[in-house]
């Protein structure tokens, strides 16, 4: 099975010698290693001024949230084309959330024109609904243009189709076969694409698209086809380039590919062509009669030269598009982006370059409004520049990486202003409230005295979270655990495991098939499920997947093996509930229960356990539901339907759906469980961006957040979440983790 290569299981192994620094920062309290294992009675926390509110961090992120756009509005990391209205709005295709959004022509708002926001569809042949607005489904589009009319067309890239949408949103398909990669001329849906790219439409209304000719192993041509008024489809170009592009895909190996062209048509209707093969540009007759504007094209002939149009060279063109003079421009790589301006006379000059890009151990970028991670661009009536940057940049902690969106505008002389879009605001820094900073919080745990320990998967880390707010770092100056004594330090580990607390306070973690206890800031091995979980061979990895704890310190852990284990307080192993390596959904009482891929556990005060079930469902072909096991060890279905695919449904216990899981590799985020006093379970979705309730009644509700809604709005229940991933319930305060942040929901 592909899902979890030798590559993956090397990782692990490493990681299970390296786990342990991380554990050196934990501990029961705060303070040294003389505290005592008991905590103290827990404060009552000050009533958070809204129902929703942020605790500590910052929820600035990627999502796709509308709103004003430099202060509320989320855009995706991965953004595709970009058109200017006469009108001076900008349609823009947030590909990462499978949208077509727009930015106001004052440039202070962004809302959605169409899509449904749903941004885990990747591996999906097809993701595609015609309908109005958010009814819309597109699949990675990359392409967009604009009429005179104020319709717009999208090269829908992975549906393998043409769209249309009104100005009012109606999305229509105007030409392709849902989901099918092909290359027939015909009329609407008898003709087909594959995998459409760029795309422009001229005044009479004629829809002119690049996209590939595919075979059974390689691209072996970028033809450009035409789609009339009537929507028949013809081949302007069956083969748009001369010289394929050598692109690398691991190692020494390098595919030889015929890359699409990007589109752009002049104010007397004429098309022309960036060809990131050929390295040159080109325009178009009626006739399909193609004339070489600037460059020559030659094999293996990028560079990046200025002068006249038989001297100028181009590197990876990105983009083209003209201004309302008629002035043509492009955005080209060739080690740094650059905008470059082409005369009428096919002479070059460049107008903006990123000299300082920070290549290296920064990823590919230095930040917004250095131009070194733009990939696209739409160019102003007046002839300044709109860029989509989505890249890296340094945030200062160990040169790190970190993921920001933005839509700048840069004037011909490289003074460029943002326009929509937050940067996100990962960091390492301790502090109150918002002051402090995570990158990537994950799994979350509450100790009786109301701390909340927090894995920071980005910094490798544990925090600890009071319930005014304030960050420590476990093991640092000012930290919980200052002086830790235990198990040896290694090199930090980044790792997406549970967390756990017991009645007494000790913290719990885990790596690999290890559990971990630390106690009074002692840190020691527990147990090793290695011995239990390597000798019944399966096509999952022998590790934990989720760890829990009752008040009288007995640990359980679930595996993806099909089976969950107890360990007592001595550090004894014992078969809880499930057969090990026997997949299947079985309720009953212990080992007469089955299993599929078990998640994340939780317990109540009574010793109930809850753990999800049904992570991989393309392997095991068991949906994803909730479990509860009682002390005895009897296995009920709490909510969710086990023969039924992953999904999101509310709706009585059997009619429920869930989805469990984002990721196809291990670890993976999935979804986290949490009780309160009242017997109601909470599931986190960082799928759909929601966090479930079960209700005593077995009735599934959408407690918080909006289906496929990626953002943050504080206030008055659902608000809104993005990707919510840990999840602890104490009295009738909720506290879950999103991208950079821990936020508190207030109970009913």
């Amino acid at each position: 099975m592909t899902t979890f290569t030798s590559a993956v299981r090397l990782r692990h192994l490493g990681a299970l010698a390296a786990l342990t620094s991380v554990l050196l920062s934990a501990c029961g309290g705060s303070g040294g290693s003389s505290e005592p294992t008991a905590p103290p009675p827990p404060a009552s926390p000050p009533a958070p001024a809204t129902t929703l509110s942020v605790l500590a961090g910052n929820t600035d992120a990627a999502g796709n949230q509308d709103g004003a756009a430099l202060t509320v509005a989320r855009l995706s990391t991965y953004l595709g084309g970009m058109a200017v209205a006469s009108s001076g709005e900008v349609v823009f295709l947030d590909s990462g959330n499978n949208q077509v959004r727009k930015l106001s022509a004052d440039r202070t708002q962004v809302t959605t024109l169409a899509g449904d926001g749903d941004r885990e569809v990747f591996n999906l042949p097809s993701h595609h609904a015609d309908g109005t607005g958010t009814a819309a489904q597109f699949h990675r589009p990359m392409g967009v243009a604009l009429d005179e009319a104020g319709n717009t067309y999208v090269a829908d890239t992975d549906n393998h189709l043409v769209r249309k949408i009104t100005a009012a949103g109606v999305v229509t398909t105007l030409a392709g076969k849902v989901g099918v990669c092909g290359n027939e001329d015909g009329t609407g849906n008898a003709a087909s694409f594959c995998r459409p790219t760029g795309i422009a439409v001229d005044k009479a209304g004629n829809v002119y698209v690049s996209e590939i000719t595919q075979s059974p192993t390689q691209i072996v041509a970028n033809p450009i086809r035409k789609i009339a008024p009537t929507g028949s489809v013809t081949t302007l170009t069956s083969k748009a380039s001369q010289y394929p592009s050598s692109v690398f895909i691991s190692g020494p190996y390098v595919a030889e590919i015929y890359r699409p062209v990007l589109l752009a048509i002049d104010s007397n209707g004429v098309l022309h062509a960036a060809d990131p093969n050929d390295h040159v540009i080109r325009r178009y007759a009626a006739s399909g009669q193609a004339t070489t504007v600037s460059g020559v094209a030659a094999a293996q002939n990028s560079g990046n030269a200025d002068g006249p149009a038989s001297a100028a060279k181009f590197g990876d063109l990105k983009a083209i598009g003209f201004d309302a003079a008629n002035r043509l421009f492009v955005l080209d790589w060739y080690a740094t982006p650059s905008i470059r301006q082409i005369g009428s006379d096919g002479s070059v000059t460049t107008l903006v370059r990123a000299t300082d890009c920070n290549v290296g151990n920064d990823g590919r970028g230095a930040g917004p409004g250095t131009l070194c991670s733009a990939d696209q661009m739409a160019v102003t009536a007046g002839g300044q520049f709109l860029v989509a940057e989505t890249g890296s940049s340094n945030n200062g902690v160990g040169m790190r990486t970190v993921r920001y969106a933005q839509l700048r505008q840069y004037t011909p002389q490289g003074n460029s202003t943002a326009v929509a879009g937050i940067p996100s605001a990962e960091g390492a820094n301790d502090g109150q409230g918002n002051t402090a900073r995570f990158d990537l919080p994950g799994s979350i745990a509450l100790n009786p005295a109301g701390t909340l320990y927090v894995r920071d998967e980005g910094n490798a880390t544990i925090r600890t979270v009071q319930t005014d707010g304030l960050v420590r770092t476990l093991g640092k100056p000012g930290g919980h655990c200052t002086a830790i004594t235990g198990v040896a330090s290694q090199i930090p580990s980044r790792y997406l495991g549970p967390l756990a607390t017991d009645g007494a306070g000790n913290l719990y973690t885990m790596d690999s098939a290890r559990i971990y206890k630390t106690a009074n800031c002692n840190t020691v091995l527990l147990a090793d499920l290695a011995p239990w979980l390597d000798k019944v061979p399966t096509a999952f990895l022998g590790v934990a997947s989720g760890m829990t704890a009752d008040t009288a310190g007995n640990v359980y852990v679930s595996s993806l093996k099909g089976a969950i284990f107890k360990i007592d307080t001595k550090g004894e192993i014992t078969l809880f509930a499930g057969t090990l390596g026997t997949v299947g959904h079985v309720d009953g009482q212990g080992a007469a229960a089955q299993f599929s891929a078990l998640g994340h556990m939780t317990a109540d005060a009574a010793g109930n356990l809850y753990v999800v079930d049904g992570l991989y469902h393309d392997t095991n072909k068991v949906g994803p539901t909730i479990r509860k096991i009682t002390p005895s060890g009897m296995v009920t279905t709490l909510a969710g339907n086990a023969t039924a695919a992953p999904a999101y449904a509310d709706g009585p216990a059997d009619a429920a759906r869930f989805h469990v899981q984002r990721g196809a590799s291990w670890p993976a985020q999935s979804a986290s469980l949490a009780v309160d006093s009242k017997g109601n379970v909470y599931v986190t979705d960082p799928f759909a961006s929601v966090v479930r309730k079960i209700g005593t009644d077995g009735k599934v509700s959408t407690f918080a957040g909006q289906a496929w809604k990626h953002g943050f709005a504080a206030g008055d229940l659902p608000g809104m979440l993005d990707r919510p991933s840990g999840i602890a319930v104490r009295g009738s305060m909720m506290y879950l983790s999103v991208p950079n942040a821990v936020v508190q929901v207030q109970l009913p």
